[in-house]
C-alpha cells in the first residue's frame, strides 16, 4: 500500500497505521510529497501547480521501490495528487484507490464542498507571518477531529505544518482542479471512506463528486468521526482498508486464472 498525506502534513500522519496490524501482512510505504516533510522544496509555483510533477513523483516511488500494483491510500489533498497521477499516468500500474476524505475537486467552484475547518482558516494558512500561520495551523488541526486529540499528536502535526514554506502553501491552495473525467476513466477498484462529522472536506465530496463517477466504488461512513478517521477510529479504519486490499487482490488473482 502506498499512503499519500494531505495539505501541509507528511508521511508521519500515517505513523500509527504504519506501526499497526496491517504491517504484519502487507508492505506499507508512505511518502513526503514535494514541498513537505523531508522532501525537497523547489522554489516557485510551477513545481506545485503543474500536476505532472506530482504524477512523476508517485511514478518514481512506485518504480524505484518496485511496488507491484499498489493500493494507493490518499487522504485529503492527497486526492489531488492521485488525480494528477491518473491524469498524466493512467491507472495501469495501480491495484486500487482508497480515498480517505479526499479532495477530487478544488478551488472556488468547489467551495461548497469544504467545511469551516478549512474555510475559516484558509487566510491564516496562507499568512507570511509565522505567528499567524502557527495560530491558523493549530485551529486547523483542532477542526480536523470530531473530538479532542492527544496534545502530543496535535503538537507534532502543527510542527509538521510549520515546515511547509509559504510559496508551497500558496501554490497548492491556488489550484482549481476537477478530476471527474479521470475518475470516470479509471478502471481499477475504488473505495471511499469519510467521517460523517468531517468539517474540513465535507462528506459531500465523496457522495457528490467521487461516487457518481467511480465505477462500482464502495463507500464507508464513520459516525462520530471527523477528518482523521485513521486516527479517530484506527481499528475500524484498518479493518475496512484490509478488506478492500484483500478483495482487490482476490479479483486480480481471479482475472489472472481466467486468462
Amino acid at each position: 500500500m502506498l499512503f499519500v498525506h494531505g495539505f501541509a502534513q507528511s508521511r508521519q500522519s500515517w505513523e500509527a497505521i504504519l506501526q499497526g496490524g496491517l504491517a504484519r501482512n502487507h508492505r506499507l510505504v508512505a511518502v513526503d510529497l514535494r514541498g513537505h516533510g523531508d522532501s525537497d522544496k523547489p522554489e516557485g509555483d510551477e513545481p506545485y501547480v503543474n500536476g505532472v510533477h506530482f504524477a512523476d513523483d508517485l511514478q518514481a516511488v512506485i518504480q524505484k521501490l518496485g511496488l507491484e500494483r499498489p493500493v494507493v491510500v490518499a487522504w485529503s489533498y492527497g486526492g489531488v495528487v492521485v488525480g494528477d497521477y491518473l491524469r498524466h499516468r493512467g491507472d495501469a500500474a495501480l491495484g486500487g484507490l482508497f480515498f480517505v476524505a479526499a479532495s477530487l475537486r478544488t478551488g472556488r467552484p468547489a467551495r461548497t464542498l469544504f467545511g469551516p475547518g478549512m474555510l475559516t482558516n484558509a487566510r491564516g494558512l496562507l499568512a507570511e507571518d509565522v505567528e499567524t500561520y502557527e495560530a491558523a495551523a493549530r485551529s486547523f488541526f483542532d477542526a480536523c477531529a470530531a473530538r479532542r486529540m492527544d496534545p502530543k499528536l496535535a503538537e507534532e502535526s502543527v510542527r509538521t505544518m510549520l515546515r511547509v514554506p509559504l510559496h508551497v502553501r500558496r501554490a497548492l491552495l491556488s489550484r482549481v482542479e476537477d478530476y471527474s473525467v479521470e475518475l470516470e476513466r479509471c478502471g481499477c477498484p475504488m473505495a471511499v471512506l469519510h467521517g460523517e462529522l468531517d468539517q474540513v472536506v465535507l462528506p459531500a465530496m465523496s457522495s457528490e463528486v467521487v461516487l457518481p463517477r467511480a465505477r462500482s466504488a464502495r463507500c464507508t461512513r464513520f459516525s462520530n468521526v471527523g477528518h482523521l478517521p485513521f486516527v479517530e477510529a484506527k481499528a475500524d479504519f484498518e479493518a475496512v482498508l484490509a478488506e478492500f486490499v484483500k478483495d482487490t487482490s482476490n479479483a486480480r488473482r481471479g482475472a489472472t486464472r481466467a486468462v
